[in-house]
This record gives structure tokens, C-alpha cells and sequence, in this order.
């Protein structure tokens, strides 16, 4: 059970970091810190110099995509191993929206429609 937001966005950090280790995809230092990037988490320490280094490394779009594509290819192996892993993936999913994080844009373009549960798609 998530409960928390920094449950919430650890699962999905962990979830980026196992595909890319699956998939032998390399993720810098920069690239892993901007995973924990939040203008809400009050652990997490906002420091530009490391926004720079990633910027050096690839645009926003690059980097975005490259998650994107991580976290749909785990989305799919998680389902396809676990029926249950669609709920689990929809609670982490809604604990996160409660606060300002950027993997959660990340989330939202990969899987954001998968993870709507029924009532929600009559909003």
C-alpha cells in the first residue's frame, strides 16, 4: 500500500531504475536526481547547478522521452507479470498527484490514460 507521496514517487523512481537496468540503459547521476525533482517535497533539495549538469546532457525533451519510454515498458511487463500490478500502479499514481512532482508529467504522457479508473474518465 502506498500512503504517502515519497512512497508514491519512490516506487515509480524504482520502477525507472529496474527498467533501465533490465534494458541496459544508462541513467547519469543528473538524469536519476531529476527523478526525485519536486517543487513540494520538502526533503528533496533544489539545487540548480544539477538541473544545469543534465541540461548539458540532453534537452528536456530527450530526457523526458527517454523516461516516458521507461516507464511504459515497465507499466507493460508489471501488468503482464501481475494482474494486480494496474492497481498498485493507480494508487502510487493518485498518492503522487497530491503534490508538485515532475516525474508525475513523465507518468501522465506514459501511462496517465491506463491508470484513469472508470469513474474518472466521466470528469
Amino acid at each position: 500500500m502506498v500512503s504517502t507521496q515519497a512512497e508514491a514517487k519512490r516506487f515509480f523512481v524504482e520502477r525507472v531504475i529496474e527498467r533501465a537496468r533490465s534494458e541496459n540503459v544508462t541513467l547519469s547521476a543528473a538524469e536519476r536526481w531529476m527523478l526525485l525533482f519536486s517543487e513540494s517535497d520538502p526533503e528533496f533539495d533544489v539545487d540548480p547547478r544539477r538541473a544545469d549538469e543534465l541540461a548539458a546532457q540532453m534537452s528536456d525533451e530527450e530526457y523526458e522521452a527517454k523516461i516516458v519510454g521507461l516507464l511504459g515498458r515497465s507499466f507493460a511487463a508489471d501488468i503482464a507479470a501481475d494482474r494486480g500490478a494496474r492497481a498498485v500502479w493507480q494508487e502510487a499514481h493518485s498518492v503522487l498527484a497530491q503534490g508538485d512532482h515532475y516525474i508525475q508529467v513523465m507518468i501522465d504522457r506514459a501511462v496517465g490514460g491506463s491508470l484513469k479508473r472508470r469513474w474518472e474518465f466521466w470528469r
